[in-house]
């Protein structure tokens, strides 16, 4: 279905192209291909056609991408060569990449490219390396050493193309730096201020948040009645202010408490538990911003946390900007160990 005398499409079928232009440009032409179709009357409603279109540029993608494994320095030669690579149209002109890994008794499948020709387009990991393999007691990955380097090296020039994992939990073959996960903040101990109602009518009350994120608030009287919809509320300069102009007189001589709570960095679970491990491997961890924290790593890298209160987030940073979280915890164990405890579906860190 590829037109051929299209310069465009002739220019990408022969030129030597990088995983990441490779990618770019193929979704660049199927996309105005698609937009030239959905705008001609012939073929806008024909979805088997379209469909026929898709496969054939998710195949030519397929083909671009594996040839820059093949051409690839960092993969094992005879690794790349027995990769192989399946595409496939589902529902609409939604397209998948299976890549395969064949051997004298078996295809196994290791990942799929989803959405191969979209912007959004991620890596879904099949049968690669997970955390509770690599932290088991006997790990048994399933792979020869030369196998694993190989795969790492395979998803590292799938990561320049801007395809990643969308969680830890599905492979350790993926970069420490940028990994993202999400977890927990103690709430037990909201901020509040109380005041003595003095006289009807104007009231103000305003707490401090030390930078953390209102997750809610009340106004309290002494019987734990909460009068917040007697006012509203405002954040100004990293502190809540609530006000009213409608104080009734039977809260006169009263009290009234407003109490937030809050999302702060101090208040986690998951940060305590890496600064526990991190100790008793003789790794220190010391504060390096407001909500990030760092751990001087032997090999003279720091390996950074930064807690996202905004969205329930820990984002970890690395300066080798390749290193796999397998590559990292072989090194430093600990790494793993922690990571482990805080995932998957821990119920008191996530």
């Amino acid at each position: 279905m590829l037109n051929f005398k299209d310069h465009e499409l002739v220019k990408i079928t022969t030129s030597a192209l990088n995983a990441k232009e490779a990618r770019d440009e193929i979704t660049i032409a199927y996309s105005k291909r698609m937009a030239f179709l959905r705008n001609d009357p012939l073929w806008q409603g024909n979805l088997p056609a379209i469909q026929a279109e898709t496969l054939s540029y998710t195949a030519l993608m397929a083909d671009k991408l594996l040839e820059t494994l093949r051409a690839s320095k960092q993969i094992d030669t005879t690794f790349a060569e027995r990769l192989w690579f399946e595409p496939k149209v589902g529902d609409g002109d939604h397209s998948t990449i299976t890549v395969y890994l064949a051997s004298p008794d078996k295809n196994t499948e290791l990942l799929t490219i989803d959405g191969a020709l979209t912007p959004n387009g991620r890596l879904i990991a099949k049968n690669l390396p997970t955390l509770l393999q690599i932290t088991a007691k006997d790990p048994e990955l399933g792979y020869t050493d030369g196998e694993l380097q190989a795969l790492a090296a395979m998803i590292k020039v799938l990561y320049t193309a801007d395809l990643s994992f969308a969680t830890i939990d599905e492979t350790v073959l993926q970069p420490v730096d940028g990994l993202s996960f999400a977890t927990k903040f103690d709430n037990s101990k909201p901020l509040s201020t109380t005041v003595e109602i003095k006289s009807s009518g104007n009231i103000k009350l305003a707490v401090p948040l030390d930078h953390g994120s209102v997750i809610s608030y009340q106004v309290l009287d002494d019987n734990g009645h909460d009068w917040k919809d007697l006012g509203a509320d405002d954040t100004v300069d990293d502190t809540l202010t609530w006000a009213s102009t409608t104080i009734p007189n039977e809260l006169v001589g009263a009290h009234l408490r407003l109490q937030v709570n809050v999302r702060a960095a101090e208040n986690s679970p998951a940060l305590d538990e890496l600064f526990v491990i991190a100790s008793n491997n003789a790794i220190l961890m010391r504060q390096a911003g407001r909500g990030a924290y760092a751990l001087d790593l032997p090999n003279h890298n720091v390996l950074s946390i930064k807690l996202d209160t905004e969205n329930n987030r820990i984002v970890l940073h690395y300066p080798e900007k390749t290193v796999h979280v397998m590559e990292l915890n072989h090194q430093y164990p600990f790494f793993g160990e922690w990571l482990k405890a805080v995932l998957p579906q821990r119920r008191a860190f996530n």
